[in-house]
């Protein structure tokens, strides 16, 4: 990632009091687990192949998918079938403001002592690398935008005296890896409490936001990648980020 791509929150002046929209949500107002859906563009193949979108997103939380059919007089009809969520976005909606609706109310969470979890699923060559990485050019993704946000946080004289310490695993065909680490494999516990522990994960303190994505940039290079049909470049495990 480019230093050009660093300063991109600068240029869109990203700062938590800047572009924060007078209706925005916050973690006091929104339900403590979410489904969001956002709609992909058509893929260079799809449109060399003349193809057309079969999903319409509809009022902020529906996507309907449409399917053709054919009745018994082989006439040919569109049958729909809608599916709601929390929030929906279509094709044109950009980074920035699906984060600022649905993850920076997660980074004032944190902020107020809340445990906050943020995770893009899908499949291959649906748009996750894109949601959470951008595209290097100008377009950054929620890792980068939530940086800011708590870099920015930090500054605040309720929040001097703490600190941002990250860790980096993927879970690859059932097994634990260290992405910070050489890939040492891990062991998930359980603690007298309950609460999952990943046993030996490394912990490195960051100090900046440049630091923070160089640590991510670190260890999806150690990710697990392979060939598909949708991606040349297409990793093959769960990576969690914290």
């Amino acid at each position: 990632m480019s230093n050009q791509m660093f300063n991109q929150p600068n240029q869109m002046q990203m700062g938590m009091g800047n572009v924060m929209p007078q209706q925005a949500p916050t973690y006091q107002n929104i339900p403590k687990i979410r489904v969001i859906v956002r709609k992909r563009p058509l893929n260079s193949k799809e449109l060399q192949k003349n193809e057309q979108s079969v999903v319409e997103i509809r009022n902020g939380r529906q996507v309907v998918v449409k399917e053709l059919k054919t009745k018994v007089d082989l006439t040919k009809y569109i049958e729909e079938h809608p599916f709601t969520f929390d929030r929906t976005y279509d094709e044109n909606v950009s980074n920035e403001n699906i984060y600022i609706e649905t993850v920076r109310p997660m980074i004032e969470a944190a902020f107020n002592k809340t445990k906050v979890t943020c995770f893009a699923y899908g499949q291959t060559g649906s748009g996750k690398t894109y949601t959470m990485m951008g595209n290097g050019m100008g377009t950054p993704g929620f890792y980068l935008l939530g940086g800011y946000d708590i870099f920015s946080l930090l500054q605040l004289p309720q929040y001097q005296g703490f600190s941002i310490c990250a860790s980096f695993y993927e879970i690859y065909c059932g097994k634990l890896f260290d992405l910070l680490n050489e890939r040492k494999p891990l062991n998930a516990r359980e603690d007298g409490k309950q609460n999952i522990c990943i046993v030996g994960l490394v912990e490195k303190q960051v100090n900046n936001l440049n630091e923070m994505m160089g640590i991510i940039n670190f260890g999806l290079r150690s990710r697990t990648v392979g060939v598909t049909g949708a991606n040349n470049d297409s990793s093959r495990s769960h990576a969690n980020y914290y």
